[in-house]
C-alpha cells in the first residue's frame, strides 16, 4: 500500500507540471512574437476575429472635386538672362539665327516663376493610382529641351525625341531611377526611358552641347503640375483630405511647404517664393 501511494502521489505532480492540471501560465504582453494580441484575427485571416484594416482604395476621377490653385514667384532681383553659345554645332546656330538665352531661371514683370514642379507630397496614401498608358514627351527643338520641366507617374514612359537635324545625346542623372546614355541620331526614332521610382527633379542633359538641360518630376499619384509663364499653377481633382504641397525649382531648390485641410467641392489658394 505504501508504494501505490507514492506512486499516486509522484503521476499528480507529474501532470500538473506539464499542464494537465491547473491553469496555464498568461502569455506575455503582446502574445510574443509572431502571434496576434487579444482576439484580433491573423493577418490574411478568413472569417472571424476582428475585421481588418481597410487597405488603400483604387483611384477614380470622381472622387476628386477640390482644387487647389495659386502661384510661385521669385523674391528680389531676378538673375539677368544669360546668352547662350552654340558654336561647337553650326547647325545649332542656323536653327538659332537670332541668339538664346539660358532658360533655368524665367521670371515675368511681376515675380512670377515659370518652371516651377509643384505636387502633393504627403497625403495619398488611401489610394492606389494607375500610370497613364501615354508617354510623357520630352522634345529636343532648336538645340533645347522643349518643354524645359515635365511631370510624370512612376511607371509611366518618357519618350524623348529629336526633332533636330543634327545628333543629340539624351543623358539622365536619377538618383533612385537607373541612369540612361543613349546617342540620338537626327531623323533617329524616339526613345523611351521608364522611371519607376518617386524622384523629384531627375536632370536630363545631352553632353554634346552643355547648355541643352530638362528636369523630370516623377511622383506616383496624378497630383502635380508646372508652373505657367506667371507662376500660376493649378491642381484639380483632389479629393477631401489633409495635404502637404511642395514645391521645387532647378536652379533656387525647395520652397516652403504648405499643409492645408480642403473638403470636397472647395477650393484653396497657396502660394511659394523663393530666392536665391
Amino acid at each position: 500500500m505504501r508504494t501505490s501511494f507514492f506512486a499516486l502521489v509522484l503521476s499528480s505532480s507529474v501532470l500538473t507540471a506539464c499542464g494537465g492540471g491547473g491553469e496555464a501560465p498568461a502569455p506575455p504582453p503582446g502574445g510574443g512574437p509572431g502571434s496576434s494580441s487579444g482576439t484580433q484575427a491573423p493577418a490574411n485571416s478568413g472569417s472571424g476575429g476582428a475585421a481588418q484594416a481597410a487597405g488603400p482604395t483604387a483611384w477614380s476621377d470622381s472622387a476628386g472635386t477640390a482644387t487647389v490653385s495659386g502661384s510661385a514667384s521669385f523674391k528680389g532681383e531676378a538673375p539677368a538672362p544669360v546668352q547662350i553659345a552654340m558654336d561647337s554645332d553650326p547647325k545649332c546656330v542656323e536653327m538659332n539665327s537670332d541668339g538664346v538665352t539660358d532658360g533655368s531661371v524665367l521670371v515675368d514683370a511681376a515675380g512670377g516663376l515659370q518652371n516651377v514642379f509643384v505636387y502633393v507630397s504627403n497625403g495619398t496614401d488611401a489610394w492606389t493610382f494607375t500610370a497613364p498608358e501615354e508617354p510623357v514627351v520630352l522634345d529636343q527643338v532648336g538645340c533645347n529641351y522643349t518643354p524645359r520641366v515635365v511631370g510624370m507617374m512612376t511607371g509611366q514612359a518618357l519618350r524623348v525625341k529629336n526633332s533636330d537635324p543634327t545628333v543629340h545625346n539624351v543623358h539622365t542623372y536619377p538618383r533612385k531611377n537607373r541612369a540612361s546614355n543613349v546617342s540620338q541620331p537626327a531623323g533617329s526614332k524616339a526613345l523611351d526611358i521608364e522611371m519607376n521610382r518617386g524622384e523629384v527633379l531627375v536632370a536630363v542633359k545631352c553632353d554634346m552641347h552643355s547648355w541643352m538641360q530638362a528636369r523630370v518630376g516623377i511622383v506616383d499619384h496624378p497630383f502635380f503640375t508646372v508652373t505657367a509663364a506667371d507662376g500660376s499653377f493649378t491642381l484639380p481633382k483632389l479629393p477631401a483630405g489633409d495635404y502637404t504641397i511642395s514645391a521645387e525649382h532647378e536652379v533656387f531648390g525647395k520652397a516652403s511647404k504648405q499643409t492645408i485641410t480642403i473638403g470636397d467641392g472647395e477650393a484653396q489658394s497657396i502660394s511659394f517664393e523663393f530666392s536665391k
